[in-house]
């Protein structure tokens, strides 16, 4: 049996659910994440995001790549960091990733409402991201590889 296809948004704006076991064990994978999610998403917006250690969710809108292309990179590079640091086999995220597209400028900000984000004037940019996660005190000292992003 065929699984349906993905939704498409006309607008380019999705409300994306990944889950997963245990996808971050400390502060510093959420802001490797967050890195990684930056990058990816550098021709898109996000408008917000809430991590927690089995979920996270995203308020999005699709760059050029459009969403299925990008999710799976981001997904793709924070497993390799999170299998190598941690030195794990095997599959860190469970299942499909889950998208809902967004029409309209009122279900962007109810979804923003729902992960519990504040909201200005309608949409909130990449800054949000970071809003999420509580800032580092020591700065990294080592560059990500290139193969990780």
């Amino acid at each position: 049996m065929a699984r349906e296809a993905r939704k498409l948004s006309k607008s380019g704006n999705y409300y994306i659910l990944l889950r997963g076991d245990e996808l971050f064990r400390t502060k510093e994978d959420k802001l490797i994440f967050t890195e990684i999610l930056e990058k990816n998403f550098a021709t898109g917006v996000v408008h917000g995001c809430e991590i927690t250690k089995e979920e996270i969710r995203l308020v999005v809108k699709e760059g050029e790549r459009g969403i299925s292309m990008t999710v799976k990179s981001v997904v793709t590079s924070y497993a390799r960091y999170f299998n190598r640091t941690y030195n794990r086999e095997g599959k860190l995220f469970l299942g499909r990733f889950k998208s809902e597209p967004l029409e309209t400028a009122e279900e962007i900000e109810s979804c923003l409402n729902d992960i519990k984000l504040p909201v200005k004037k309608k949409t909130i940019k990449r800054e949000a991201v970071k809003q999420t996660v509580e800032p580092k005190k020591e700065p990294v000292k080592q560059s990500l590889p290139s193969w990780l992003l």
